[in-house]
């Protein structure tokens, strides 16, 4: 029986940050067919290259000012994981991802969740621009003037109630600055999951039922002729990476998927169904929730997806590394195309899924159904969930026909 392997990393996203440090993850490894998974070894202060030697039981040498109770930690998560391995290996049981991160989170939920919101400003997961970094700055603030001392096990739905009414009342807040804060929580909470301080069902729970009142902007799609003029669009030589982008954006028409969904695709995750086609089955990677998209409903998505697919047998994502760009540069690159077209509207990455959505809704797809295909685990007008596999898709779309346009 395989048991999983457990590697402490630096840098494992290779970034880089003013100060050079950075954190140390344990690397969860299953097999080959899974993604690896990355568990934040929490530090009192991050690592610089220098101060780590990659020595076991010595990781971090005494450059670092708390080396010895890092290399503490990490050497204590190894042995805890190393026993898990044990018993799941002595009665013959397979470990998956979520028992070993559920295992992990036991001990790591009582850590400071201020410090850790703190921590996310000075060295973002992604690339946030100066407006966005401004609201997260502030959002803090807020919260630390409610309670500083905030644990992840504190993070519940009664507490971001009170600090609703602590930005509304006592801070006197509008209600879009206060939703826009909120937006931010829940960022940050999901960065705090995918970094295993709390669980998949903790996260969820928190923001169940808190909604704040602010004026609701309507969500922007693209019609049928201006997909098609998208897609038809023709690019002198010297805009290469336009029609890379334009490419791209046809995708996430075409599939429902974000930007960041297509970085994330596997090839392992691409199907076939015999009588239909390709499909995608595979979790979404705003919220590990599961999306089967059928790419046969649109006759240019397996072509284009043909186009841009990884040749490397080595390499497991579906589209090679070098072809994406970080948000900020894909998103004026859509906005360039949109000026080269004419258009005065803004066009953005999560543009695409919604025109994904509003075409499937126009032509008659089921609720449940869509909501499969887009990957949200619950349906929004119901109190269940929906079980949809993909005999499911081809019957609750077949009255769907997409072929008569140039799109």
């Amino acid at each position: 029986m395989k048991m999983p392997t457990y590697t402490p990393v630096w840098n494992w996203r290779n970034r880089t940050t003013e100060n050079h440090r950075h954190k140390v993850h344990i690397c969860i490894y299953l097999d080959r067919t899974q993604r690896r998974r990355y568990y934040a070894i929490p530090t009192p202060l991050k690592v610089s290259k220098a101060e780590w030697d990659n020595k076991p039981g010595a990781w971090v040498n005494n450059k670092n000012p708390y080396a010895f109770e890092i290399n503490q930690t990490i050497n204590e998560t190894l042995d805890l994981l190393q026993d898990l391995n044990k018993r799941y290996f002595s009665t013959k049981k397979t470990l998956t991802y979520p028992l070993i991160l559920k295992e992990l989170q036991r001990s790591n939920n009582t850590h400071s969740f201020n410090a850790y919101f703190k921590e996310i400003i000075k060295d973002p997961p992604e690339n946030l621009d100066p407006v966005t970094m401004n609201r997260y700055r502030a959002a803090l603030a807020l919260l630390n003037s409610y309670n500083p001392d905030i644990t992840f096990n504190d993070l519940s739905d009664d507490l971001f109630e009170k600090v609703k009414k602590h930005a509304l009342e006592k801070k006197k807040l509008a209600g879009s600055t206060t939703n826009g804060y909120f937006n931010a929580y829940k960022k940050v909470i999901n960065w705090a999951r995918k970094d295993h301080h709390i669980s998949k069902e903790h996260e969820e729970s928190i923001f169940e039922d808190i909604h704040i009142k602010v004026g609701k902007p309507k969500k922007d799609s693209l019609q049928l002729e201006e997909i098609s003029a998208w897609k038809n669009h023709i690019f002198a030589p010297k805009y290469h990476a336009l029609e890379r982008d334009r490419d791209l954006f046809l995708i996430q028409i075409y599939t429902g998927y974000y930007y960041n969904d297509l970085k994330e695709l596997l090839k392992t995750e691409l199907k076939k169904d015999h009588e239909h086609g390709y499909y995608f089955q595979s979790t979404r990677y705003k919220n590990d929730h599961l999306a089967i998209v059928p790419l046969w409903k649109f006759k240019n998505a397996w072509s284009l997806i043909q186009k841009y697919m990884s040749k490397d047998p080595k390499d497991p994502y579906l589209f090679p590394r070098d072809l994406f760009t970080i948000d900020q540069a894909y998103n004026r690159s859509l906005k360039r195309i949109a000026k080269q077209l004419n258009w005065t509207r803004n066009v953005f990455n999560k543009m695409a899924r919604q025109t994904n959505s509003q075409l499937y809704i126009r032509f008659g797809a089921n609720r449940p159904i869509l909501a499969k295909m887009l990957g949200q685990e619950k349906e929004e007008s119901a109190s269940h969930y929906f079980e949809v596999n993909v005999q499911e898709i081809i019957q609750g779309t077949k009255h769907i026909n997409f072929d008569q346009f140039d799109i």
